[in-house]
């Protein structure tokens, strides 16, 4: 099983609780459904930076990355 990574993307899908579980996160990946800035990401080990937005494509999932859920506010 692969470690959480804390600045990786695998560990982040984890962590913002985009994934329940490693097995859904890696699923996820092999899929393509995960999104970094809308781009279609499947490595698990893809470096993220603060304010890099994590999403799963067809759902309205997302999390970003370095910032707590509380200053994060939506663009009207």
């Amino acid at each position: 099983m692969e470690a959480l990574v804390r600045d990786s993307l695998f560990g982040f899908l984890q962590e913002s609780g985009l994934a329940g579980s490693g097995g859904e996160a890696a699923a996820l990946l092999m899929e393509g459904l995960v999104r970094v800035n809308h781009r279609q990401v499947r490595s698990p080990r893809t470096p993220l930076r603060v304010g890099d937005v994590v999403s799963i494509a067809g759902t309205r999932s997302m999390a970003v990355f370095g910032v707590s859920p509380g200053r994060v506010r939506p663009v009207l």
